[in-house]
């Protein structure tokens, strides 16, 4: 009997550790660490997540034949070192930033595995360091329907490089072109992300919803200046409106981005219309500059099919500006195109880019995560002094409970693989209520009057209600919502009449779809506002126990957790 080959991939040590394994080549676990240590957005070693991995396929790290990690800090050493003596003595700031960051313990990174998971002697696995861009490349190609396809990974920045484009073909990836530092355009949207007084490598999607209250033109000029567009798909940063390409995050902007944007705004402090006007320059020339480079790479690949992916194609708005107007049929994604997903990236890199082992799935669902036991959802259940019940009309009655107004907490199967709750650890909600904003936000979400809810949609109805050109299972592209369905759906419209889109399958989430279905049939609108299952400031819930915490200490009405509806008493 042929020995099974698994390949565990990891992040960290940057920000959004997590871990990965495969089984001859096919998917076994993905988690993000947060999930598991409550750290949100942690650059710690992924301990737990890679115990999660292992226990799932019942096998300790002994079986495991290749360890991948998703950078590698030799690569760029060079190119980093001759930066820094060029810019002294400005760069020893950002030579700090990087120390701190975690770059130099990277060097160290097979040891550090080996200690936070106790087995510093008698290692049997082959380490292998994987190109930063090239894991985010293989972790939507190899995964993706296509045989051949244009790569596009677009993110803050890798070793050295912050664009890549590339083409693949089978088992090979070919690079095109990269874009390198400090020619960046996720530092650019991160440093302006701080100056509008939110957090870096965090809050990037507030900046993007408070975009759409904004007009673009007063900023327009500024950030075209800031984001020149030249032949060839190439994107300049003018580097006089720059200085984190010499001090790091401790200084992104220089004095004349900030005479020209106004002063800087402090966290918690009031928005006013300058920070929605930037916000909304900054979102228009990001799509422009994605659409731009997409474009190129069109050319270049000589594809049809595009695979996106990189931190910055989180942002769903440029997302559906590249597929709507850079020339592509086809545009495939994984729901985890950060750098969480680029530990499945290295794992997928190694399994078919150095061993050469045939291709053997495709993506096709994003619960990847750890999944309980009923036994264990009961115990935490009424162990918190909840009502609980076992109804026979599960989905009938929640159906009737979110018509009703309720808000009820869904918590089903796996845990979700990206930043995105999508239908397993979810808050659902009517969304043909106008307050239920409001109601949201003051019951559980407490954040942002100015951030917009998504919808989940039945795939089949979705072309009724939204301008959809095509499938968005991960809520990954933003949409047009059809005038005429506005005032229909008014908690998941954004003030711009935009949607960030769910759209869902019987295959791809049967109990979501059965309500979806019951909430149709109770109320002719096959869509509900789903919003992720946390509080403030917390990861989305991952365990029973996660999930009742939240649940007792906000006021959601009702908490739906496998066959178990329970109320507080």
């Amino acid at each position: 009997m042929k020995t099974p080959r698994y390949i565990l991939g990891f992040n960290s040590h940057i920000h959004d550790s997590s871990a990965c394994l495969l089984k001859d080549g096919v998917l076994v676990m993905a988690v993000e660490e947060e999930r598991l240590s409550r750290r949100k957005h942690t650059k710690d070693f992924p301990r737990l997540a890679t115990l999660a991995c292992l226990k799932q396929a019942g096998i300790s790290l002994d079986d495991v034949d290749h360890v991948a990690f998703c950078f590698d800090p030799w690569r760029g050493l060079p190119r980093i070192a001759l930066h820094f003596l060029k810019n002294l003595p400005s760069s020893l700031h950002l030579l700090r930033d990087r120390a701190g960051s975690g770059y130099m313990a990277m060097f160290r990174m097979r040891g550090i595995m080996a200690s936070q998971l106790g087995v510093e002697d008698g290692i049997r696995f082959r380490f292998q360091f994987v190109e930063h861009h090239m894991a985010h490349a293989a972790s939507v190609f190899y995964v993706s329907p296509f045989d051949e396809a244009a790569i596009l990974s677009i993110d803050g920045v890798g070793e050295w490089a912050t664009v890549l484009q590339g083409h693949g073909r089978g088992l090979g990836i070919r690079k095109l072109q990269e874009t390198s530092f400090p020619h960046s355009l996720g530092l650019v949207y991160q440093a302006v992300t701080v100056h509008l007084g939110f957090r870096a490598m965090c809050d990037e999607s507030k900046v993007m919803g408070l975009a759409s209250y904004g007009d673009p033109a007063p900023y327009r000029e500024l950030m075209r200046d800031v984001m020149r567009l030249h032949d060839g798909g190439k994107v300049i940063i003018d580097r006089s409106y720059v200085s984190y390409d010499r001090y790091g995050h401790h200084r992104m902007l220089s004095d004349r981005f900030i005479a020209a944007a106004g002063p800087a705004r402090r966290y918690e402090e009031p928005i006013e219309s300058r920070h929605q006007h930037l916000a909304a320059a900054l979102q228009e020339r990001l799509g422009d500059a994605g659409v731009h480079v997409a474009r190129d790479l069109r050319a270049r690949a000589g594809s049809t099919n595009l695979c996106l992916t990189g931190g910055v194609a989180l942002n769903s708005v440029m997302n559906e500006r590249i597929r709507r107007e850079a020339g592509f049929e086809r545009v495939f994604m994984q729901p985890a195109c950060n750098d969480a997903g680029a530990a499945m990236g290295a794992a997928l890199y190694v399994e078919h880019g150095l061993l050469r082992q045939p291709r053997r799935s495709v993506f096709d669902s994003p619960y990847t995560g750890p999944d309980y036991a009923e036994g264990e959802m009961e115990t935490e259940l009424r162990s918190a002094g909840l009502a609980v019940e076992r109804p026979e009309d599960l989905v009938p009655r929640v159906a009737r409970l979110i018509g009703s107004g309720k808000v009820v907490a869904w918590f089903q199967g796996r845990v979700e693989w990206g930043p995105r709750a999508l239908g397993n650890r979810s808050i659902l909600a009517d969304p043909r209520r106008v307050d239920m904003r409001d109601v949201l936000n003051v019951k559980v979400k407490h954040r942002e009057a100015f951030r917009p809810f998504a919808p989940v949609v039945l795939l089949e109805r979705a072309a009724e209600f939204f301008e959809c050109d095509g499938p968005s299972p991960y809520m990954l592209f933003v949409m047009n919502v059809r005038e005429d369905k506005r005032a229909t759906i008014p908690a998941v419209t954004h003030v711009d009449g935009t949607a960030r889109v769910q759209t869902l399958t019987r295959t791809l989430n049967p109990l979501l779809y059965d309500l979806l279905t019951e909430f149709d049939a109770l109320t002719g609108v096959p869509v509900l506002l789903n919003t992720s299952f946390n509080d403030r400031g917390e990861p989305i819930v991952c365990s029973p126990a996660d999930a009742v915490r939240t649940f007792t200490s906000t006021r959601i009405d009702a908490i739906v957790m496998g066959p178990f509806l329970a109320r507080k008493a």
